[in-house]
C-alpha cells in the first residue's frame, strides 16, 4: 500500500488508475453537527497497488476525476452511498458513478439485505478481518500503521470478492442488474403521495348521504389542487368537519374550525357554491348505524398472504426481501389489495427490474387459489 499525501503522489497514482475499466474504492470520513468531512480515499485496481490518499492533507483531489469521472469506469464498492455523496463533491463530478454495489449484489442472490463488508470477507472468501478501528477519529493525524493497515484492508479484498460474486450472478443472468439496483440504493425512487380517498377517514360513517357527497365532492377537488392552491386550501382533516356541516355561505365556511380565514373570504363563496351545487341532487340519507371496523380478520388475512407472497417470492428469485420490496412498494401493493384487486392483478406494482417478480408473484398466487 501507498499513502499519498501529496499534490505530486496523487498525480502519479492517479496515472497509474488511469485506464482501468474498474476501480475498488472506500473512504473514511467523520460526521458531527458541522457536517461530513471525507478523511482518507481507498482506491485500487485489480492489478495496482492499494493507495491511501489524505483528503485532509489534499485540498484537491481533481487528479483522481480522470480515474473515476470516465462513464465507463466501474466503481466497486460496499455500501457505497454516502462514499459516492463525498467524492462525487470532493471531484466535481456531475453524473452518478456506474455502480457495483457488494451488498447489493449479495441481496440479489440472497436472502440477506445490508450486511457488512465483514461479513462477506468471512462468508466468501474465508477472511477473519481484524477487529474494527471504523469507529475511531480519522481525522487526526499522524495515521497509525494499524489505521493505515485496516483502511487498506476495506479494499485489497474488493477485488477477490467481486469474483466471488459475480460468479453466481452470471449464472442467473443478473450480472448486469447490480448497475441498475446499485443505481436505484444511490437515488431511491421518491415515493409519490397517494390521492386522498373518502376511506382515509374513519369516522365516514357518522355522515349523511349528502355529507358523504359533500365529502366525496372535496376529495376530488383537494385532489385536483396543485402550488399555491394546495397551500392554500384547509387541511384535509378540516374537510371533514366542513362536510358535516354544509356550509351555505362562505361566513359560515369562515366560522369552521380549522378553515384558513383567507381561503374563506378569497375563495369561500365559489367553494361553497360548488360544493351545494355537486350534492343538490344528492338524496339526504342518513348515517350508517354502526361505525366501521378498525380492523377485521380479512384484513389480518390479507396482511398474512401478502408476507407469504413476500416470502414466496423472494425465495423463488434468490433476492433479499428488502431490495424486491422496498416500503414504499409493499405499501402500494397493499393499497391495491385494499382497493379491491384481487391478488394476480396485483402483479402490475411490478415494474422496471421488477417485472420479474411478476411470474413467481402468479405462481404464489395460484398456488394458494387466488388466479384462475
Amino acid at each position: 500500500m501507498k499513502f499519498i499525501e501529496t499534490a505530486d503522489a496523487l498525480e502519479a497514482a492517479a496515472d497509474d488508475l488511469h485506464g482501468h475499466d474498474r476501480v475498488f474504492v472506500d473512504t473514511e470520513f467523520e460526521s458531527n453537527r458541522s457536517g461530513t468531512s471525507l478523511c482518507l480515499v481507498q482506491i485500487c485496481a485489480a492489478d495496482t497497488e492499494v493507495y491511501l490518499i489524505d483528503a485532509i492533507a489534499l485540498d484537491d483531489l481533481r487528479p483522481l476525476k480522470k480515474v473515476l469521472g470516465r462513464k465507463r469506469v466501474e466503481w466497486v464498492m460496499h455500501a457505497g452511498r454516502q462514499d459516492v455523496e463525498l467524492l462525487m463533491e470532493a471531484l466535481g463530478l456531475r453524473y452518478k458513478p456506474k455502480l457495483f454495489d457488494t451488498q447489493v449484489a449479495w441481496a440479489l442472490q440472497s436472502p440477506e439485505h445490508q450486511v457488512s463488508l465483514a461479513y462477506l470477507e468471512a462468508t466468501l472468501l474465508g477472511i477473519t478481518p481484524e477487529k474494527g478501528l471504523q469507529t475511531d477519529d480519522w481525522t487526526k493525524r499522524p495515521l497509525s500503521e494499524a489505521h493505515l493497515a485496516y483502511a487498506a484492508a476495506d479494499v485489497e479484498h474488493l477485488p477477490a470478492l467481486y469474483e466471488k460474486l459475480a460468479e453466481p450472478l452470471t449464472a442467473l443472468d443478473r450480472l448486469p442488474l447490480v448497475h441498475t439496483v446499485s443505481a436505484e440504493a444511490l437515488d431511491p425512487p421518491s415515493e409519490p403521495t397517494p390521492p386522498l380517498t373518502t376511506g382515509a377517514y374513519r369516522n365516514l360513517w357518522q355522515l349523511g348521504g349528502r355529507q358523504r357527497a359533500a365529502l366525496k365532492w372535496m376529495v376530488d377537488w383537494y385532489n385536483g389542487l396543485e402550488g399555491e392552491d394546495a397551500d392554500r386550501a384547509p387541511n384535509k382533516k378540516v374537510l371533514f368537519s366542513i362536510a358535516g356541516r354544509l356550509p351555505e355561505t362562505k361566513t359560515a365556511l369562515r366560522g369552521i374550525k380549522g378553515v384558513p380565514r383567507r381561503f374563506a373570504d378569497k375563495e369561500g363563496k365559489a367553494f361553497v357554491e360548488a360544493m351545494q351545487a355537486a350534492i343538490a341532487d344528492v338524496e339526504d340519507t342518513p348515517a350508517a348505524s354502526a361505525p366501521t371496523p378498525y380492523a377485521s380478520f380479512d384484513d389480518m388475512y390479507r396482511d398474512a398472504l401478502l408476507q407469504c407472497a413476500r416470502a414466496d417470492v423472494c425465495a423463488a428469485t434468490r433476492i433479499a426481501p428488502e431490495l424486491a420490496f422496498p416500503g414504499w412498494l409493499a405499501r402500494q401493493l397493499r393499497a391495491s389489495i385494499a382497493e379491491g384487486a384481487d391478488f394476480a392483478a396485483a402483479e402490475n406494482v411490478f415494474g422496471g427490474w421488477r417485472t420479474m417478480l411478476r411470474a413467481p408473484w402468479q405462481a404464489f398466487c395460484k398456488s394458494v387459489g387466488l388466479a384462475g
